[in-house]
């Protein structure tokens, strides 16, 4: 009995509503040929979006510029925007850059935002050769003007003002050699610390924690030719601590997210390639009345044909597995019945000599095969636009 109770009252992610979750997110990711294209440009757009549900689209949409102002200085500019369920994230960075030596560059941040206590500042160092290899560190401040953008809120909810604001410190490097690339970014956030205080304080008053830390990159290798082996990760911590000392209460939310994505890629003719990924992605989320854990296994096996320079032809099968725990104990799946799920995937991809790109990937359902695929044979289809920004790179930057 206690197990159907859990099953009915389960508690579950807003993304668990999407039983073909695991394996959108696998290829709503960009591919190594878009992301070694995007990364070594100074210039460029790009953007991935979907079909989540009935009622939600996946959308990223990312761009980077850099102009020459006068002499060693330039300006650099990227943008992010991401909406995925629950998260919705729209961030504009703004680097005064000077070139203090040959590959050394000093670099100023600003990253302004609608709500005032969420702006942010600080400093970087980097160091660059061409657009294939740096290394640059950053202390940044955030919410640095916070307080003051409370100088005239009232005691109450809103006027949680900061006893120590957090800072990030970031590291992002990339490299390449003939038989490898490495990429990696790492955020790690100190702890910061918020009081309110209600009209009365002697009653109503919390202190809250919060640290952010992250970690994502890819290694790849080439250890004999026309093969490639590697991996993606990512990982993200989130937590806060609430505490109401007048009555005794404390709060915790800790959510840690991981994943490990393993490929192998082989390429016998210059116009065929087949490639395998393997994607173990688990997310834990520690609460005070329970504590969940998400367990997803993505397999994706791709046969890709470039028949002209042009065209990109796709076929492949994708499976997942979803596991969902509260309190360690396994739940009912909450939405579809089923642990697994399946499809096809019939992916066409267009690259033209200026250097756009368009990829449409297209699932079809096959569990339940054949009546299933039959009746429904659409299982969610995915967009992704490539754009080099030609006028930036005809006007924005002079020669070294």
């Amino acid at each position: 009995m206690s197990v159907i109770l859990l099953g009915i009252l389960a508690f579950v992610q807003p993304e668990d509503e999407s039983t073909y979750y695991g394996m959108d997110m696998d290829i709503a990711a960009f591919s190594r040929y878009w992301e070694k294209a995007y990364e070594t440009s100074p210039f460029g757009f790009r953007t991935s979006q979907g079909c989540h549900d009935m009622r939600h689209w996946y959308q990223i949409y990312e761009a980077r510029a850099e102009a020459t102002l006068a002499g060693p200085f330039s300006l650099r500019y990227r943008f992010f925007m991401l909406r995925d369920y629950e998260t919705s994230i729209t961030q504009h960075r703004f680097e005064p850059t000077m070139r203090v030596a040959r590959d050394l560059y000093l670099h100023l941040v600003a990253v302004p935002s609608y709500f005032k206590k969420e702006d942010e500042a600080g400093i970087g160092l980097a160091w660059r050769r061409d657009f294939t290899d740096w290394v640059a560190v950053y202390a940044i401040a955030q919410g640095f003007d916070h307080n003051v953008s409370l100088m005239y809120t009232p005691a109450g909810p809103k006027n949680d003002s900061f006893m120590q604001i957090p800072y990030r410190f970031e590291v992002d490097a990339r490299g390449e050699l003939g038989w490898m690339r490495l990429r990696l970014h790492a955020e790690l956030g100190t702890r910061s610390q918020q009081r309110l205080c209600w009209p009365d304080s002697a009653l109503y008053e919390w202190e809250r924690d919060r640290d952010r830390s992250s970690a994502w990159g890819r290694i790849e290798l080439q250890p004999v030719k026309d093969l490639w082996v590697g991996t993606r990760f990512a990982w993200h911590l989130d937590r806060t601590e609430t505490r109401w000392h007048a009555r005794g209460v404390l709060t915790a939310d800790t959510l840690i997210d991981r994943y490990l994505k393993p490929f192998v890629s082989f390429s016998p003719t210059e116009r065929l390639e087949l490639s395998c990924t393997h994607q173990i992605w688990r997310m834990n989320r520690d609460m005070d009345s329970v504590s969940y854990r998400r367990d997803y296994h993505v397999l994706t096996a791709l046969m890709s044909w470039n028949p002209w320079p042009a065209v990109v032809f796709e076929a492949g099968y994708q499976h997942s597995w979803r596991y969902i725990y509260n309190n360690h104990t396994l739940i009912t799946e909450p939405y579809s019945g089923s642990l697994t799920q399946s499809r096809l995937l019939l992916n066409l991809e267009m690259r033209f000599r200026s250097g756009f790109m368009f990829t449409i990937k297209e699932g079809i359902e096959m569990d339940d095969f054949p009546r299933g695929t039959f009746e429904y044979p659409h299982n969610h289809t995915y967009v992704s636009i490539h754009m080099p920004l030609a006028f930036f790179d005809e006007h924005g930057r002079s020669e070294d």
